[in-house]
């Protein structure tokens, strides 16, 4: 088989579960900090029934060399967090360093990271779909000696820093994905190669063009030395799961595993339980008609007293939902379980459709071709906006559409704007003609 071939054509691509994880040596990554003072949190209790979970997972840090004991002025406080059961049914932990601190003090890394909605604007017409899964991909990238202090951490029985880039610094995300563009055409991320974060993907038309898009990314990768994981990895597939997303040539639905999550959360008691659900379902909000507006109830108990999302309140706070945000809470659910959710790609040769509406307090849209909807988007109004007259809000939600939009819709085909508001129509259609009702 062709893919065998190109697969044993890398040998050392795929990470080998009894040797140490490698690393790249293209770079070493900076913690750049407003200061020198050590910033330094009191490591956190945890449950004792975790002990030897946390000590095997140090244990095999060190094995690989991500770790090293450590002197440390630093320090930043470890936490255990659960992940989902294994096939045998089994809970698994995952422990994590909270170096929400150190963040704080960090001098931001503005690198951009590839934007999804872009990336899968260009799966038209594609059949074929791969993706590979970086082994661990920030731990292969080493850290400058000088910084190595900073990342410090304790458990109850040693303390200890990173050797490699570790997960939570704010940073890392770009650190990386600096990293292996410095390896990659930017013509084949564009055209049919994809590389965000731990996470390289293939798309094409014919087997024999994936081969070849298969073969780029191998060779990108393996010049960089970094190693995929074989079993987190799909080839030649009809459908994959990508970035939170199942694409195939017919469209782009939710992950089924994601939407399981959001369908069995527990009515929220806190404003850290209100904030997860929100961004659980928000992360799907383009399959949501009006999302903003059916939660608002919900995003409504976040705001502060001027009316705006207030990051100042404790997460600890306890939430009293009533029966609308109870209903809203329901309603978000079941508009995410339904098996009619799916997105279609655009063809940019075809005319767009847009259609807009807007509410006392929200605005919202749909593009669509052929009567199939690309996108929902959707916004609530400002203390401000909420005092516009009716034609002044329709009219914002098209011009908050169209900027929105703008990667879909500006230079390409013809756009029709539609809205069932009757004088804004007569307007639009006296100014350019494209309105209709």
């Amino acid at each position: 088989m062709i893919l065998n071939k190109i697969i044993d054509s890398y040998p050392g691509l795929f990470a080998d579960p009894n040797q140490k994880l490698t690393y790249t040596t293209s770079v070493r990554a900076a913690i750049r900090t407003i200061s020198d003072t050590p910033i330094y949190s009191k490591f956190y209790q945890y449950p004792m029934s975790l002990k030897d979970e946390v000590h095997k997972q140090i244990s095999e840090l060190l094995h690989d060399g991500i770790i090293r004991p450590s002197r440390s002025p630093y320090n930043s406080p470890v936490w255990i967090v659960p992940k989902k059961l294994d096939s045998s049914g089994k809970k698994k932990y995952r422990v994590v360093i909270d170096y929400r601190k150190l963040n704080m003090v960090t001098v931001a890394d503005r690198y951009p990271i590839p934007d999804i909605n872009e990336v899968l604007a260009q799966l038209g017409d594609n059949k074929i779909f791969s993706v590979l899964d970086l082994k661990s991909g920030f731990h292969q990238i080493l850290l400058k000696e000088s910084d190595i202090e900073k990342t410090a951490f304790s458990i109850n029985n040693g303390k200890y820093e990173f050797t490699r880039l570790p997960f939570g610094l704010k940073n890392a995300p770009s650190i990386f994905q600096r990293a292996l563009d410095g390896y990659s055409s930017r013509t084949y991320r564009v055209r049919y190669v994809s590389f965000i974060l731990t996470t390289s993907s293939s798309f094409s038309k014919d087997d024999e063009t994936h081969y070849q898009n298969l073969d780029t990314i191998f060779r990108t990768l393996q010049q960089a030395n970094m190693k995929c994981q074989l079993d987190k990895c799909e080839f030649m597939k009809r459908k994959v799961e990508f970035l939170g997303f199942v694409v195939s040539d017919k469209g782009i639905e939710t992950s089924p595993t994601k939407v399981q999550a959001i369908s069995d959360f527990p009515i929220p008691r806190t404003l850290k339980e209100l904030r997860s659900f929100l961004g659980l379902s928000g992360y799907y909000r383009r399959f949501i008609p009006n999302y903003a507006k059916l939660a608002k109830p919900l995003s409504s108990l976040l705001r502060g007293e001027d009316g705006r999302i207030s990051r100042t309140l404790s997460s600890k706070k306890s939430v009293s939902l009533n029966r609308e945000a109870i209903e809203a809470f329901k309603k978000l659910k079941s508009s995410l379980v339904s098996p009619d959710v799916i997105l279609h790609y655009p063809d940019f040769k075809k005319e767009f459709h847009l259609t807009t509406d807007a509410s006392n307090f929200a605005v919202g849209a749909v593009l669509s071709q052929e009567n199939r909807p690309i996108s929902f988007l959707s916004r609530t109004l400002s203390k401000a906006e909420e005092n516009y007259a009716t034609n002044e809000k329709e009219m914002l939600a098209i011009i908050w559409a169209l900027k929105k939009l703008k990667i879909y819709l500006y230079g390409k085909a013809k756009v029709k704007i539609f809205t069932d508001h009757q004088p804004l129509t007569h307007s639009l259609s006296s100014w350019n003609g494209n309105a209709e009702d």
